[in-house]
């Protein structure tokens, strides 16, 4: 009988064999784990208040199920694209299942007026129009992390006509003196002493965020 060939290579490359097979192996956990929706840059459409201003959007297009989203508030003098970068809150999104939209401040700065002001009111479109265009979202599950001035806006847009809009404020940062939530007490806020934000603070912000939901 003639000897196989194939024996003979296997038996001089066996070690090179296996080094192959564990890169592609390695290559393939990679790629799943990297698998998710891309940060991309949007603009609110025509129909609403806000029509115009811009955000990044980190979402699923199509979920099995609602899923939460996150709001991310960028602090004064900085940008939502830089955010998204820095905190990698869309890993975090990716491994954990939820959707981030990134508002953006006009000319770099926020005003933090009342729940009722041009900001909070972008913020009520972006949630709006993230639910109803870009994903499926459990409106009881929606949150808003914010640092610096992103932050103080935060808590004065968490109520809207004195009903709650997030299930969660998460505040990343120290004040001397902070704005008083209209929805004070009835909305959970959690607080990151933190000055840079990482992919841990991003975490640990979800960990605290995803046990809450507004009352259905």
């Amino acid at each position: 009988m003639a000897a196989n060939p194939l024996a003979g290579w296997w038996g001089k490359n066996k070690r090179t064999g296996y080094i192959v097979a564990a890169v592609v192996v390695v290559l393939w956990v990679f790629i799943q784990h990297d698998s998710g929706p891309k940060t991309k840059r949007d603009a609110i459409p025509k129909g609403y208040g806000s029509s115009g201003r811009e955000l990044y959007v980190h979402a699923p297009g199509s979920p099995k199920k609602p899923i939460p989203l996150v709001l991310i508030l960028h602090d004064d003098n900085t940008s939502a694209k830089t955010f998204d970068h820095d905190s990698k809150a869309g890993s975090v999104a990716n491994e954990k299942t939820f959707a981030v939209a990134y508002p953006e401040a006009v000319g770099g700065t926020w005003r933090i007026d009342s729940p009722d002001g041009p900001d909070a009111r972008y913020i009520r479109d972006v949630i709006d129009y993230v639910s109803t265009k870009k994903s499926k979202i459990d409106p009881n599950r929606i949150y808003i992390w914010g640092v610096g001035e992103g932050a103080r806006l935060a808590l004065t847009a968490v109520c809207s006509a004195g009903t709650p809009a997030f299930a969660v404020v998460g505040v990343v940062g120290q004040f001397t003196q902070e704005p008083q939530s209209p929805c004070a007490g009835r909305v959970p806020v959690e607080r990151v002493a933190e000055t840079d934000w990482d992919k841990k603070v991003s975490e640990t912000l979800w960990k605290a965020s995803s046990g809450h939901r507004l009352p259905a």
